[in-house]
């Protein structure tokens, strides 16, 4: 690497032609790449929507929308907070998860070609999700630093 462009670049090439393998799939499934993000997201547990919109990186208006046409596909519920009712959770129904548990095998046999074994997509993994840990900072941090540098 010569710059951090660099690493943008092949960060992003990597992430599109990833984007345009899963949205074949997803194409042949009646699904985007964004409601795939949301199902994944709930795959583990039901999630807020402020949440939701920050994860799968869609505004609170495109993220209800989203959810409102996933629900009518039966694939999510929404429920009040317990604690505080103006909060909403988003789940996964039997259906969505089904459907996500089908389409993740095929996006794993679709993948199946990618010459990355499993000690290296660990690595890989470990690597990314470290980089957008140390990515994740406050507005505040990134105009301290800017300041003082």
């Amino acid at each position: 690497m010569r710059d951090p462009t660099d690493l943008l670049y092949l960060l992003t090439r990597a992430e599109r032609l990833l984007a345009r393998r899963l949205s074949a799939i997803l194409d042949a499934e009646g699904s985007s790449l964004d409601a795939w993000r949301v199902l994944t997201l709930l795959a583990d547990s039901g999630r807020f929507m402020t949440e939701l919109s920050e994860r799968a990186f869609l505004p609170p208006g495109s993220l209800t929308r989203l959810v409102d046409h996933l629900v009518e596909e039966n694939l999510v519920y929404r429920r009040g907070d317990d604690l505080d009712r103006r909060r909403i959770r988003v789940h996964l129904t039997t259906r969505g998860r089904r459907f996500h548990q089908r389409v993740a095998e095929e996006i794993q046999a679709g993948l199946a070609g990618v010459p990355v074994d499993d000690g290296d997509r660990e690595r890989l993994v470990a690597t990314l999700t470290g980089l957008a840990e140390a990515l994740e900072c406050s507005p505040g941090h990134i105009l301290a630093v800017r300041q003082s540098g």
